[in-house]
């Protein structure tokens, strides 16, 4: 299971570190970008899959269908956190919810950000608009520490009462 973990920081921080060397080699910021917008949408991808995989009957939901579809871990990761405690007026789960559907809207299949046409030759439509790569960071490394939380306060949850689950 550490290999997962691994995996899932491996992703965020290669997308934080190439943002880093988009800001230091401005002309390379152009072909630096799918790579940073995959790298990160990977590692969300896999943060969720962890918790599914580790926490999920927390909420008797499973990891089974092993594609790419962010919605889909979504609404198994909101069931999950359902079930921990946290103040009423925290909106944090609506806020990594637009994350994730932002980049669902991007990249529905992990293919848009790796290859310019689809397996069957189409090409793959993006956006035509500028990215702060520095914003993306900022939110990114919220996100990632947003999962990191929430790794401890589920792994809290399933301690102090195993018999539940």
């Amino acid at each position: 299971m550490s290999r997962d973990a691994f995996i899932w920081d491996g992703y965020m921080t290669a997308g934080a570190a190439l943002i880093d060397e988009a800001v230091r080699r401005p002309h390379d910021r152009h072909g630096l970008v799918y790579p940073i917008l995959f790298n990160y949408r990977h590692g969300l991808e896999t943060a969720m899959k962890w918790t599914i995989g580790l926490y999920g009957r927390l909420a008797n939901v499973e990891l089974d269908d092993l594609d790419h579809d962010l919605l889909r871990l979504w609404r198994k990761c909101w069931a999950i956190f359902e079930t921990a405690p946290r103040p009423a007026e925290d909106d944090t789960l609506d806020v990594v919810e637009r994350i994730v559907i932002d980049f669902h809207e991007l990249d529905k299949t992990a293919m848009a950000f790796r290859y310019s046409t689809s397996k069957n030759r189409a090409t793959i439509s993006l956006p035509d608009t500028a990215i702060d790569l520095q914003n993306v960071q900022d939110i990114m490394e919220g996100v990632n520490n947003f999962f990191h939380g929430a790794d401890g306060l589920l792994s809290d949850l399933l301690s102090a009462a195993p018999e539940r689950y």
